[in-house]
Order: structure tokens, then sequence, then C-alpha cells
């Protein structure tokens, strides 16, 4: 699974992203002329007609760049844009509702969820409004700013440089993956304690006790399919452990014999094929 294979389509209660299409190209000629819009996008040239909006279409057709239209009940109401950074607009008539995060929520979470390269987004730095919201999804904002060159305006204007790690992302997002009745999360410091009860001693894979922190660390999930995983039962009790790594198959430790004599075998058996594809939540 590559970058590549991000989904044409994805789905959520109120909206949903899609690609952008030659049907859409008038809207996005209004909201990209609209003065509460276009400042703050580096790219937007003014005016912006049917030219500049057919060139933004070829742009998101680019298999490195993934343009996704927020849509709502059949209403275009912005664009997100995942590739070499990310960059994003919402109609002002939808702004105010928390459609953007929860956009941004459904977009970088199917992102990392295959390894992924830091993703950099760029900001005014007088833009408060994405500022605090990249601040809220956990981008990191580096030290002091630069200038970049807006079109809309014709001249340079200051901006903050945010980035996300994976490694962030599946920390305050982790992903937790179904498994015939078990589940399946990537593991934590915290978590430390109960898995050195599971180390079956220090035969490969596995580390000493006194090792288990950075193993865990060096394990860190980043994306499918590698990683140290914890296996929680129904009752959200940690059991066993799970090291996925490509190419391999997984390498299983159980809190108990009895723990693994009832899950071991099915444990195994659904991770044949990798991590499940469709986590349990985010």
């Amino acid at each position: 699974m590559t970058l590549h294979d991000f989904p044409a389509r994805l789905a959520a209660e109120r909206f949903c992203l899609r690609p952008l299409a030659e049907a859409d190209l008038p809207e996005v000629m209004r909201q990209l002329s609209d003065e509460r819009v276009a400042p703050w996008l580096a790219a937007v040239a003014q005016p912006f007609g049917l030219t500049e909006a057919q060139a933004l279409l070829d742009h998101g057709q680019h298999p490195g760049e993934h343009l996704r239209t927020i849509e709502i009940k059949g209403t275009f109401a912005g664009c997100i844009c995942l590739g070499a950074g990310l960059w994003y607009w919402l109609d002002p008539a939808f702004q105010g509702r928390g459609l953007m995060s929860a956009a941004l929520r459904l977009a970088l979470s199917e992102w990392f969820a295959r390894p992924a390269p830091p993703l950099l987004a760029t900001c005014r730095t007088d833009n408060a409004a994405s500022l605090s919201l990249l601040a809220r999804l956990g981008f990191a904002r580096f030290p002091g700013s630069r200038r970049m060159f807006f079109q809309s305006s014709g001249r340079s204007e200051p901006c903050h440089d945010l980035l996300m790690a994976p490694e962030q992302w599946h920390l305050l997002n982790p992903p937790r993956h179904a498994l015939d009745g078990l589940s399946l999360r990537p593991a934590r410091q915290k978590d430390v304690p109960t898995l050195a009860l599971m180390l079956p001693g220090t035969a490969a894979p596995w580390p000493s006790a006194e090792a288990l922190p950075g193993f865990v660390e060096q394990h860190r999930f980043r994306g499918a399919p590698s990683g140290l995983f914890v296996i929680e039962d129904d009752l959200g009790r940690s059991i066993g452990m799970a090291l996925m790594a490509e190419g391999t198959p997984p390498a299983l430790a159980f809190l108990s014999r009895e723990e693994a004599g009832a899950h071991a075998d099915t444990v195994k058996q659904a991770l044949a094929a990798g991590l499940p594809s469709v986590p349990l939540g985010r």
C-alpha cells in the first residue's frame, strides 16, 4: 500500500470527500474569486477564471497530489489537497460549523493509515483561524516565520510552517483494529509494565525487559503494515502483543498460557493477510 492508494472517495455522516470534477469548475471559480478566500492561498491568482480552474483540476489529477472536494448534501463546500503539502479552503457560507476540522480529520486519518512522510502546511501569520485549526489537529509549528509570495496580492507575506509527522498523528489518534472478537491498537510507552509480563524470554524478535522501552519506540506504529500492537479482549484487558513486520509472519506473545491457548491461532489466522483494513476507530 502506498500514498498513491489514497481512496477516491471518503464518506462521513454529514459530508463526503470526492475528486474534483469538470462540472465543479464554475463553483471553484466563484469560491476562489471570493476576497474572503483567495488572499489566504498562495497560488491563487486574481482574477481566477476558467483557465486557472482547469489548471487546478489538472493539478489534482497528478498521481502525487490528492485533491478532494468537500461535498455536503450535494453542495460543493470547499477543497482539501494532500501531496507535497497540505492546503485547503472552505466556502464562507460553510465556515464556523466545524466542517473543515471534521474533513481534515477524515482525510488525515486515511493519509496516515499507510506509511507516509511528515506533512507540511504553510499559513500566513495573520490567518488566525487556520493556525488554530492546525494546532487543534496536532500540527507542530516551526520556530520563527518565513515569507512566501502570494499571487492574489502580488507580494510576499510572512508565514508559519506547521508539520505533522505520522508518529504524532498516531499518538494523538491511535487506530484500533477489529480482530475476531479482539482488537489491536499501537503499543505505547505506558504499556511497557504490562508488556514486560508477556515477554517469552530474550529469543528473537523479543527484547529483554530492560530493553523494552527502546523496543516499543523502535517499533512505534507509523502506518501499515508494520508496528508493535497490543491485543485487547472485549473487556479492554491487554492480553497479548503482536509484532508486525512487512514480509514476515507476525510474532505473538501473550499474558498467560491460557490466553495464548484461547487466542493465538485466531490471531495468527486473522493477521495472515496483514492488519485489518477497517479500524474500529481512530
